[in-house]
């Protein structure tokens, strides 16, 4: 084929004239000749037969200088991910020794209580699950958390680390149990009876769940508490709330949002008259709720200095040692939304007289199976 043949690299793209031409490069028969991608760069036509191109074949130079290049570029990458890992790395040891210094600082003079095995009952029998801690929260009806009291409020809070979330349970203090050494009466005498230990062995008893830890906080630590967060809102207080909360010397308007400090929240969550006691427990653990949804946005100096102040008076059987560990994994859980029961739950129960006093009857069986539901599945 003795003519020169063109062809134009632009030839796809559309130009407004034909005065417009588009760089060529003339084809000589020896590349014609050859197979398509040796030396051509696009589409070209033989004797009305398309020939389709390739980039041309690489030279040893070239392919050896590209190797080198991404070489160089992995390798800047590794630099910049271990940078990043040893950054990483630098923030949890800081973190890890300012959490430390923290809870030292905190449990200076704190005194662990001791918590004995319960001697009334097979620990085999108790329902338990390593992913769940249960530590039973007692508000006594008294100042001093040394004093003989009955408990005003127990609240068994579990911090389950299987699905992340922190659960509330109200036992009520009219339940009508078999205390362990004293015979039948109300729940709450059991504390009279034979302090934090003795409630702690009268729940398993009767209702067969096992208790990690034990945490005795008086009205004085509770105001603490909640002034130390900065106070809560509540979501919303009745007309017959308002009328009980004033009897107390507390005065707030009916509404949606109240915000309140902690001698107010107190209040509101002891109110007894107009309401049962279901009522009242749904206060307290709607208020403990908010105060553990708050920690984590709460001034940090505050927080630590109440926290130091509450340590050296609260009676409380959890390790030292534990304190750090249990913080974060309650920290995992915050996020969702904290999960609440009473027991007796509802159609598990009666009320009758027993020994001159209005007390509730329980179906223990019953009981046990929702807390079993509840805590463990």
């Amino acid at each position: 084929m003795a003519e020169d043949i063109y062809f134009n690299k632009n030839k796809n793209k559309k130009t407004k004239s034909s005065h417009n031409a588009g760089f060529t490069e003339k084809i000589n028969p020896e590349q014609l000749s050859s197979e398509p991608g040796e030396y051509s760069f696009g589409n070209i036509r033989k004797d009305n037969k398309v020939i389709k191109g390739s980039a041309p074949v690489k030279t040893k130079k070239q392919a050896d200088k590209e190797k080198a290049k991404a070489k160089a570029s992995n390798t800047k990458n590794k630099l910049i991910l271990r940078s990043v890992i040893c950054c990483f790395l630098t923030l949890i040891i800081v973190l890890g020794i300012g959490i430390s210094a923290a809870a030292a600082y905190i449990l200076k003079d704190y005194s662990v209580q001791e918590f004995g095995e319960n001697i009334y009952t097979e620990s085999s029998s108790l329902l338990h699950s390593d992913r769940v801690y249960n530590i039973l929260l007692m508000g006594i009806d008294t100042l001093d958390t040394e004093a003989s009291s009955r408990s005003d409020a127990m609240i068994l809070l579990s911090v389950d680390t299987k699905h992340n979330q922190l659960k509330l349970t109200s036992f009520l203090r009219d339940s009508y149990v078999y205390i362990p050494g004293s015979g039948y009466a109300k729940l709450n005498a059991s504390c009279v009876y034979g302090g934090p230990q003795l409630v702690c062995d009268t729940i398993e008893y009767n209702f067969g769940v096992r208790i990690d830890d034990y945490a005795k906080v008086g009205y004085d630590m509770f105001i603490k508490i909640i002034d130390a967060v900065g106070g809560v809102t509540i979501p919303e207080i009745d007309e017959t709330e308002v009328s009980a909360l004033k009897r107390e010397g507390i005065f707030i308007e009916p509404g949606e949002n109240i915000d309140v400090n902690g001698t107010e929240a107190l209040a509101y969550c002891r109110i007894r008259k107009g309401q049962d006691d279901f009522y009242r427990t749904g206060r307290q653990r709607e208020v403990l709720s908010l105060v553990l949804k708050k920690l984590i946005r709460a001034n940090p100096v505050t927080l630590i200095n109440t926290a130091k102040d509450i340590a050296g008076t609260i009676e409380c059987s959890i390790d030292k040692s534990e304190f750090v560990s249990l913080a974060l994994k309650m920290a995992s859980c915050i996020m969702k939304d904290i999960e609440q029961q009473t027991i007796p739950a509802d159609g598990t129960w009666y009320n009758d007289t027993k020994n001159y006093q209005s007390v509730l009857v329980l179906d223990f069986d019953e009981n046990k199976e929702k807390l079993n539901e509840f805590l463990y599945k």
